[in-house]
């Protein structure tokens, strides 16, 4: 889960250099990482099941990497690229241990949970030390990237509403991370409980424990000597995003002095740790039901979607093979007069088969030919060698001939 939901930042990241540089691209997308690392963040706090914590906290550090990327900085961009690479460590090594307590106790409701230290210390210390990177406590990775993205909200060119705007909500949101980093340690192995969990917890099997101490590991290595560990893989996904010579200097010591940054994250734990104990205090957050407005609109759409199907079956499904056989020859006449819409089409040079045209083709041809001397019912053996036709057709395309494909 920590690595695949990359794929759109990690999109973005890869289309960053045709994307960036406009006064729009950095108002929206800026605007919409931080909102959406707010939102995610707070939801986070709130919810009871262990992977649904770990869920929104994820959406969280995604708005953040949007953020960053949104900046257009080459120094955001590096920041960007670094916590994708943090994240999807000290992630992927909490959702594990999600399916370990889930394997162990039966439930990932922390209402039900707690004390669980007691019952599987080893599998709580790895669980607690991930939890601390995601929270950015100094040591781990992830306080590293928190420095350089702190340090680049600081340095926000544009409105002043920007400016100062971004850099609050840095500092917001990492109050927020530590929240629900605490809400999920402490609400988990420490406290009262379990209480009516399926089995009795214990420690896992020994392979099932060995890829989670191999992030956690890897999240101390990354936060004690970055240098030595992590600098030659974020400089390459640097010069891959920005271009060689474009990357910008930067140090990945843990230690810069007494600084802004630093105080923003000193800032960020002490108000976490204040707002998780409050609420705590003025609250009873087990007794929260939490209901997700973006599942109700998402349900509406669907069954609207489901409505719209249903009428468009009902008006063209009619079970009339003349109709079917007149949409479909109309569909194939629109799609073979499109290219002639604006003018003449030109043939343009001939170019030779592509390997991939040459495997699709020949696999095409060589099932139907199959399909037709195994079947011996006459329809199937009809519809299949239509196959013929159309892997002949895409083939004239390939080979740049589209008079042949039409005829």
């Amino acid at each position: 889960s920590a690595t695949m939901v990359k794929a759109g930042v990690f999109l973005l990241a890869r289309l960053h250099p045709a994307l960036a540089g406009s006064d729009l691209f950095f108002y929206l997308v800026t605007s919409i990482g931080a909102i959406t690392l707010l939102v995610g963040s707070w939801h986070a706090i709130f919810q009871h099941d262990v992977k649904g914590l770990l869920a929104y906290s994820t959406i969280s550090h995604l708005g953040l990497i949007t953020l960053l990327f949104g900046l257009s900085t080459p120094m955001a961009v590096v920041a960007g690229l670094f916590h994708i690479i943090n994240h999807a460590t000290f992630k992927a090594s909490l959702f594990m241990a999600a399916g370990i307590i889930d394997h162990e106790t039966g439930t990932r409701d922390m209402r039900r949970l707690g004390g669980l230290f007691k019952l599987m210390p080893y599998t709580g210390a790895l669980a607690i030390i991930a939890s601390l990177a995601m929270a950015g406590v100094p040591l781990l990775n992830g306080f590293l990237s928190k420095e350089m993205f702190f340090t680049e909200a600081l340095e926000v060119q544009g409105h002043t509403f920007m400016r100062s705007g971004i850099a609050v909500a840095a500092v917001v949101a990492g109050a927020f991370g530590v929240a629900y980093s605490l809400r999920f340690v402490h609400d988990t192995f420490f406290g009262a409980g379990p209480v009516r969990v399926e089995r009795t917890p214990h420690e896992p099997p020994r392979f099932m424990r060995i890829p989670v101490e191999v992030l956690v590991i890897v999240c101390l290595a990354v936060g004690i000597a970055p240098a030595v560990t992590i600098a030659p893989v974020l400089h390459a996904a640097a010069t891959g995003v920005l271009g060689d010579g474009n990357v910008p200097y930067y140090s990945l010591s843990i230690w810069h002095g007494w600084n802004v940054p630093l105080m923003m994250s000193l800032a960020g734990l002490a108000g976490g740790i204040g707002l998780y104990f409050g609420i705590r205090r003025l609250i009873d957050l087990y007794g929260i039901s939490y209901d997700s407005r973006g599942r109700r609109v998402y349900e509406w759409k669907l069954e609207q979607a489901t409505r719209l199907a249903d009428r468009l079956t009902a008006t063209l499904g009619n079970g009339s093979l003349q109709r079917y056989f007149l949409l479909m020859v109309l569909a194939a006449l629109v799609m073979g007069a499109a290219p002639f819409a604006h003018l003449a089409l030109s043939a343009g040079e001939s170019q030779p088969m592509p390997p991939l045209g040459w495997l699709v083709w020949g696999l095409g041809v060589s099932a139907t030919l199959a399909t037709v001397a195994l079947h011996r019912r006459r329809l199937v053996a009809l519809v299949v060698m239509g196959a013929v036709g159309l892997a002949v057709s895409l083939a004239f395309v390939l080979l740049s001939a589209p008079d042949l494909a039409l005829t």
